[in-house]
């Protein structure tokens, strides 16, 4: 038996295949047919408090409709699709989630063709997430992670050796412990941490490489950067592959499809990181996400909605160190998201699914 506690998690993204990584242009965000450019003027400009330098321009995100008193966080459509730049490389990590090697558009770095991560195709050039370990968004949520807001768990029991071995029970989980770090912050090895809410899943080991059989609705902790945006998350037809190295780390991919409604709500509502300040500092367009998502999404067909795709092939890049994975009874303990969070990712998921203007709740 094997376990690892992961301390990397983010998406896997690279830092190729866009000339740069777009910024934001405020004034053209605001223009609409109801705004002159004098509002936009006022709208964008510097307030005189320090601290509060986007007093006028945080409220004014929120309306980029066709009229006035839409929250387009909430009913995107209702604004134009913006047209974020998307990654035009060849190479993406990820998974051929499909067994089709001449769909997804992207071959493994070492050759594999037929990998599908049109996340990364989405999204790849947004600064926020881009490049492994260097995107803004990516690091806050690694460090909150060190910091203590969630741990993820995987634990190997297998029959043969660690090298090789068919038949290989994988779960993966979280624990209520908080990642044991030295005064440096660095991660110690070999702690013990309770196992709780795990899903589980089968593979075999080669040649120091474990991968899974394809799971219909893996069910995995999400990542996070925010008490109200961690959490479950389903994987339709997840997957995990971990190179297993000989200093007892671990590193490697876990995968799938995700309904890229549910991934937006996510990025969209949180206490804290909400709209205006993932669009602020964090540089990224929710409009154009949005579309990108839309846009992108290969897979769970809804004849229904146009013919459009419901869930998104993506994967997350992860590390590990070696620890000791013990059970614990009952479910993980976290305070779930605000009922406001709530209400306003239900409001979304309405809107989107009706196409009809849904209020703020």
């Amino acid at each position: 038996m094997r376990s690892f506690v992961v301390t990397v998690y983010e998406p896997a993204f690279r830092d190729d295949g866009c000339p740069a990584a777009p910024d934001n242009d405020y004034g053209r965000m605001l223009s609409t047919p109801w705004r002159s450019a004098a509002d936009i003027a006022e709208l964008t400009k510097p307030a005189p408090q320090s601290i509060e330098p986007y007093r006028l321009l945080a409220p004014a995100l929120h309306s980029r409709g066709f009229t006035p008193g839409i929250d387009t966080y909430l009913n995107p459509f209702a604004a134009p699709d913006p047209g974020l730049p998307e990654v035009r490389a060849s190479v993406a990590e990820g998974f051929d989630l499909d067994g089709n090697a001449a769909t997804g558009g992207f071959a493994s770095p070492d050759g594999v063709r037929g990998i599908d991560n049109a996340l990364y195709r989405a999204l790849g050039c947004l600064a926020a997430f881009r490049g492994a370990g260097e995107g803004s968004l990516s690091a806050r949520a690694n460090a909150r992670m060190l910091e203590g807001l969630q741990t993820i768990l995987i634990r190997l029991s297998g029959k043969t050796s660690p090298t090789r071995d068919d038949d290989v029970t994988v779960e993966i989980g979280s624990s209520p412990d908080k990642l044991v770090r030295n005064k440096a912050g660095d991660v110690l090895r070999d702690y013990s941490y309770r196992l709780t809410a795990s899903t589980t899943l089968h593979g075999r080991i080669r040649n120091g490489i474990l991968t899974t059989t394809p799971f219909s609705d893996l069910k995995t902790p999400d990542f996070a950067w925010s008490e109200s945006n961690r959490g479950a998350v389903i994987f339709q037809r997840g997957r995990l592959r971990l190179t297993l190295a000989a200093d007892g780390s671990a590193s490697g991919l876990i995968g799938g499809y995700r309904d890229w409604r549910e991934l937006y709500a996510r990025l969209a509502f949180n206490v804290a990181v909400e709209g205006p300040f993932l669009e602020i500092p964090y540089h990224l367009n929710l409009i154009g996400i949005y579309y990108a998502l839309q846009r992108n999404a290969d897979a769970d067909p809804d004849a229904r909605n146009r013919n459009r795709n419901r869930a998104i092939s993506i994967a997350y890049r992860l590390s590990a160190l070696p620890a000791f994975a013990v059970d614990r009874a009952g479910p993980l303990s976290q305070p779930p998201p605000s009922a406001r969070i709530l209400a306003e990712r239900a409001a979304f998921l309405r809107a989107t699914a009706s196409r009809r203007i849904t209020p703020s709740p």
